[in-house]
């Protein structure tokens, strides 16, 4: 949806403004400009944009470079329509203003993504694993997109077109096709993940980029087959034209649609998404015996000794002995003898030496375990995708029990796959040093980066 308010923007600045832009590019370089300028400088800032129409729809349309690549898409076709055409007689003159124009515009996207990738570099949170090959690939593709734009720019300009011989000129700006490509490539890499998941608008998104793209491809192709073999007849590459768009179209679309059932997870302060963990249990082996003898006598003594052991783990094993004597005047009735749990001390005679009774060993106390981590709750913080993102960990014994966390201004859909898929990591390995999401890297460092400030807490 944001590409086609774009496209329609630039569509429309072509066809209805070309007069203006062609009499005086200046004022919409400047106005281009300024637009890029405070689109940069607003996510830069601490301020934040609570309105998603504001944020997704009039900065977003400036920053995530919907609207350079539709007035890329302009540019494009102007070299694929068919000679003579009306559409043609307007966007030609005008081209190279255009694509200057689309350059500056396509500055915001690259400023704003590049400081955060720069950023990331920096501070090493270019994720682990596929992550990080995801990144490093993202980095170099976006990198020869921006070194063949700007020379593609500046040679724009009329002044610096003048000086340049016309052959050389030419050469130089077939290497356009090769940005057009990689912008291609680059919107599908980034957006058929997230329609695959079912993200809304991205999958329609995929099928308006190809749309645009691909038919292009085929109609400049087309084009150029016309222009060198001059056939009388324009069914046959029409026909081609026509099934060499669709057939990519609907293999694209099938390979974008929902596969995945993931349900997004919407965190906030007020109701953060908590992650709740097992704790292994210890396996607790109690024995209890108890032995009581009695027998019926006429004046007997009788010893009943109880012995009672448990072993718990972290527990010392405790034996208790009782002695209780039992008088019975009838010989011939048989009662239960009564148990008198009581110590009974002998006092030593004094004429005779006193024998120190033996102590029984007492089993030494099993070694305390060592805990690496305290046992209660931590927060921590980091930056996440355009905001802090807050975590909350609870340690029981060396054991993440329980892990919430939210974020004050970030993509709900980014940050639930961040969370399904880093969180989990951190609590079985009680280390933020884990693989991140592919897709929502950003969320993913902001989380692991919360992680770590709240184990270091933690930390004995």
């Amino acid at each position: 949806m944001l590409f086609l308010i774009a496209l329609a923007i630039a569509v429309l600045t072509a066809f209805f403004l070309d007069k203006p832009l062609k009499k005086c590019p200046e004022a919409f370089y400047a106005a281009a400009a300024l637009l890029t300028v405070i689109s940069i400088a607003v996510l830069q800032s601490d301020i934040t944009i609570s309105n998603k129409f504001v944020k997704d729809y009039v900065i977003g349309i400036f920053s995530r470079g919907a609207l350079g690549a539709a007035f890329w898409a302009v540019v494009m076709w102007a070299g694929a329509l068919p000679n003579g055409s009306a559409p043609i007689k307007k966007l030609m003159p005008i081209r190279g203003e255009l694509s200057i124009t689309a350059a500056i515009l396509t500055l915001s996207h690259v400023v704003t993504y590049g400081i955060q990738y720069i950023s990331d570099i920096l501070r090493r949170r270019t994720g682990s694993g596929d992550a990080h090959r995801d990144f490093i690939i993202t980095s170099i593709v976006c990198l020869i997109m921006v070194l063949i734009m700007l020379p593609l720019t500046v040679m724009s300009f009329k002044r610096i077109r003048k000086k340049m011989n016309g052959k050389t000129w030419k050469k130089i700006q077939r290497s356009a096709y090769i940005f057009y490509a990689l912008i291609f490539i680059h919107i599908l890499v980034l957006f058929i993940p997230k329609a695959q998941k079912g993200r809304e608008g991205y999958f329609l998104s995929v099928l308006v980029y190809s749309a645009v793209f691909i038919s292009y491809g085929a109609m400049r192709i087309r084009k150029a087959y016309i222009s060198k073999k001059k056939p009388a007849a324009k069914t046959a590459p029409n026909v081609v034209c026509t099934c060499a768009t669709i057939l990519p179209l609907c293999l694209i679309g099938l390979a974008s649609r929902n596969t995945d059932k993931t349900e997004t997870i919407r965190a906030t302060k007020d109701d953060p998404a908590t992650f709740v963990f097992e704790v292994p249990t210890s396996s607790q082996n109690i024995t209890t015996t108890a032995a009581a003898e009695a027998s019926v006598s006429s004046v007997t003594s009788t010893t009943v000794s109880a012995t009672v052991t448990e072993n718990v783990t972290g527990t010392a094993v405790t034996t208790t002995t009782a002695k209780t004597t039992e008088n019975t005047t009838d010989e011939t009735q048989t009662t239960e003898p009564e148990i008198e749990e009581e110590i009974i001390e002998e006092e030593p005679a004094e004429d005779k030496p006193v024998t120190p009774t033996p102590e029984e060993p007492v089993p030494p106390a099993p070694n305390e375990p060592v805990y690496r981590f305290k046992n209660g709750t931590f927060e921590g913080s980091g930056e996440g995708y355009s905001g802090t993102v807050h975590v909350s960990i609870t340690i029981e014994n060396d054991t993440i029990t329980s892990f919430s966390a939210w974020a004050d201004d970030d993509d709900p859909e980014y940050f639930s796959d961040a969370m399904n898929k880093v969180i989990p990591q951190i609590a079985g390995s009680l280390s933020s040093d884990v693989d991140a999401c592919s897709g929502a890297t950003y969320s993913s460092n902001g989380i692991m980066e919360a992680a770590g400030n709240a184990l270091a807490q933690a930390r004995n």
